[in-house]
């Protein structure tokens, strides 16, 4: 065994020469940023130093009470040294202390993440994004809540007093581990195994603290820890390119494996993931190319995002494809061609006044496939007929497509011959009531705005009144008889139905005529059979087939107009304000009706529909969106709460 003799600050001959004050100095001037330089980056540097050598040096500290049992060093395979926590902690704290001090915290842990990984998860802000909501008006809200009792109550303080016991192990508090260590940047970067190399796993756990002395704490409390319990054997010091990492050797075999590169710490269960953060950091990448992604697909700025990287994935789709049945063919070499064509995706979580997670996609520039371009690709535009919907409406969706854009849509996708084609479905369908030859002309009038809601009942029943509105192209050579026989056809359909329920029911269904305007709203009454308010009709009306279970939902609808260009579309919003009142008002009139229709017991349904609203009680609407520019698009349910989660 050799002893190397200490420097005179610390007055112990079995300690190694970094446990010196003035010896540690002395390789803080000797790094890049120590010494006599006056700039920023090497005062940060520096001053991280100094903490580091301050924490090790401060008395009382049980490691120094350790330090003849500890501190001394043996030659270990392949070349490296172990070392026991007093000794690792001053190396590694000065491995920390050579963090570039100008590139932004999410970046410089980018910086030395693998650019080919298959899932890249990535939490950033986590500090500043827990400030916010806590200070926020929801917080203040929440406690008061009847939901916010059962949820900050004797179950979460029994879960707080569960992991109490191993924050007091490590040394340190919840709120200190979240901002010094965890509340800039996390990610963790994952490659499962090809189907040829069951053990060609790879997996990165990256961290850039605010503190790098408080990190040192905790590893070498941890290291302590586990080797003290004889789960950790040794802390081996190696190097790779001329740089020092650490691993961390098993009694039973197996080894994890760390460094600290540029501020980042890095572990991974297996020694090349950790040689290559090495040599990325080496290569000084400026700007990372996985930033530039993450703004790409407009979730640079998310709280946590799952980057999803699909080149590792696409000799498994081809080996699907290779292995499908004849009747799942097509439609698998289609997603391979689309999938091939894919850049990069990501689901991500953003946090501001409202709550948004999102799905993002991009092509690479020019290869989205003809048959999706139009669908997730493109700038997007608001459906007009968002106009016509109630601000209170219970839940709406409204979309702007052509009938006839959706049949070739599924066409793309699906076997193109055999007796079950889509074409060959919609005409046994349709073909009868429009005739074949018109089905075409019928299909491209049919859009592009439409939309189906439900609103609030009127003063007269209980029901939801629901509503479905398609816009009829009349433009074009055949447009103005295409709208004539598709309100025909409707109207064939409140005749049929009439017929096929007085035929077996004593109570009969009239059709009533009502105008309004100058049009006409035609409704199926029936005051005995129908509950109260239940009329359903149907109206040609401002260019616009609206269909809807009462007559005064038609009357209230009013021609949309455009609306001004944003980029962003609408797909559907779900109102729990308006639904929650809905409930309180209606809902023993609802489980009544219910179970009179042999759907449950009614006291059962209440119970159901009173857990349900007191479920939304923070909640106000829910909306999905979606935005596309040339090459890729976004879909995203925006939650918004009762309060705002940001003053």
């Amino acid at each position: 065994m050799r002893v190397e003799q200490l420097d005179e600050t610390v007055h112990d001959p079995h300690l190694p020469p970094l446990w010196g004050r003035s010896a540690w100095n002395r390789e803080c001037d000797s790094m890049p940023g120590g010494g006599r330089s006056r700039s920023l980056q090497d005062r940060t540097i520096r001053e991280s130093c100094d903490k580091a050598s301050g924490f090790l040096l401060s008395a009382p500290h049980p490691a120094q009470h350790r330090i003849r049992d500890v501190a001394a060093t043996s030659p270990t395979e392949g070349g490296g040294v172990a070392f026991r926590v007093p000794r690792l902690f001053a190396l590694v704290a000065l491995l920390i202390s050579t963090a570039p001090a100008s590139a932004a915290p999410r970046d410089e842990l980018l910086r030395v993440a693998p650019p080919d990984a298959a899932l890249l998860l990535i939490v950033q802000n986590g500090r500043d994004h827990v400030e916010t909501l806590v200070q926020s008006p929801f917080a203040r809200w929440l406690p008061q809540s009847a939901l916010g009792k059962q949820l900050l109550g004797a179950d979460l303080k029994q879960a707080r007093a569960g992991i109490e016991p191993l924050f007091n192990a490590l040394g340190i508090k919840p709120e200190e581990l979240l901002a010094d260590v965890l509340g800039d940047a996390v990610a963790f970067a994952y490659t499962p195994s090809p189907a040829e190399d069951m053990k060609g796993e790879r997996a990165v756990a990256l961290i850039r603290p605010r503190k790098p002395e408080t990190l040192v704490k905790l590893l070498a409390k941890l290291n302590e820890i586990q080797m003290g319990s004889g789960e950790v054997k040794s802390v081996v010091s190696k190097r790779h390119r001329g740089e020092e990492y650490f691993e961390r050797v098993k009694p039973a075999g197996g080894s994890d494996f760390y460094c600290f590169r540029g501020g980042v710490f890095a572990f991974s269960g297996t020694e090349p993931d950790i040689q290559a953060v090495i040599e990325r950091d080496k290569a000084g990448e400026a700007k990372p190319e996985l930033a530039a992604k993450l703004a790409k697909l407009g979730v640079g700025e998310s709280f946590a995002v799952a980057l999803i990287n699909p080149r590792p994935f696409d000799r498994e789709v081809a080996a699907k494809v290779a292995k499908a049945q004849p009747g799942e063919k097509v439609l698998l070499e289609r997603f391979q061609q689309a999938w091939l064509a894919l850049d990069s995706a990501a689901v991500d979580l953003a946090l501001g006044a409202d709550l948004e997670l999102g799905v993002s996609i991009q092509f690479q520039p020019g290869k989205a496939p003809a048959f999706l371009k139009g669908w997730l690709t493109g700038p997007r535009q608001n459906p007009a007929l968002w106009q016509a919907i109630p601000e209170n409406a219970l839940v709406a969706f409204a979309g702007r497509f052509k009938a006839s854009e959706v049949l070739e849509a599924i066409s793309n996708v699906a076997p193109a011959d055999g007796p079950n084609t889509p074409k060959s479905a919609a005409e046994q369908l349709l073909g009868p009531v429009f005739g074949k030859d018109k089905l075409p002309q019928i299909l491209a009038a049919l859009g592009p705005n439409w939309a189906v809601w439900a609103e609030p009942p009127g003063t007269s029943g209980f029901l939801p009144v629901v509503v479905a509105a398609v816009q009829i192209d009349s433009t074009g050579p055949k447009g103005k008889e295409a709208a004539r026989d598709i309100t025909r056809a409707v109207g064939f359909g409140f005749n049929a139905a009439r017929v096929a329920y007085n035929s077996s029911h004593a109570d009969q269904i009239e059709i009533v005529e009502t105008e309004d305007g100058d049009g006409l709203i035609t409704s199926l009454v029936n005051e005995k059979g129908f509950p109260a308010g239940l009329q359903p009709s149907y109206a040609f009306k401002a260019g616009y087939l609206v269909v809807a279970s009462s007559p005064d939902a038609i009357k209230r609808f009013r021609e949309p107009k455009p609306g001004p260009a944003t980029g962003e579309a609408t797909l559907a919003r779900f109102s729990a304000a308006a639904s929650r009142e809905y409930l309180h008002k209606n809902g023993g009139e609802l489980a009544k009706f219910l179970a009179a229709a042999g759907h449950g017991e009614e006291k059962a349904l209440r119970q159901q529909f009173e857990q349900v609203a007191a479920m939304m009680e923070v909640l106000d609407r829910v909306e999905v969106v979606s935005r596309g520019d040339a090459n890729g698009l976004r879909l995203a349910a925006r939650i918004r709460f009762v309060k705002p989660l940001k003053k």
